[in-house]
């Protein structure tokens, strides 16, 4: 994975308040970060997957993201025209809730 975008994904993953969070390259390799141990880096890969077959479908739409809200926070999922996929999950009552808007523009906006 490219230093940049690893060095960016480790700092918004340890962000306070984000339960895990990880990166799908357009070749299906995933990238995964854990600060929950029931959310582990595999239950992460496994969604990155899902979804992207999910956003395939709709490729035409790209770049764009999505906002799940379950029962202890939310999962936003960013797609870029170039095929990299985030997902990011957070708890609902914290400050990393506030920053998804933040993450998902800078996640489009990485040169690599």
């Amino acid at each position: 994975m490219n230093e940049t975008l690893q060095k960016w994904l480790t700092a918004n993953v340890n962000a306070p308040g984000t339960l895990g969070g990880g990166v799908r390259l357009p070749d299906g390799v995933c990238v995964c970060q854990s600060l929950d141990e029931q959310f582990p880096p595999e239950k992460i890969e496994k969604i990155l997957q899902q979804l992207a077959q999910a956003q395939l479908l709709e490729a035409d739409l790209a770049p764009q993201w999505n906002t799940w809200v379950f029962g202890q926070g939310k999962i936003r999922c960013v797609i870029r025209a170039d095929g990299l996929l985030l997902a990011i999950t957070v708890r609902t009552e914290t400050d990393a809730v506030q920053n998804l808007d933040k993450i998902s523009n800078e996640f489009l906006a990485l040169e690599f």
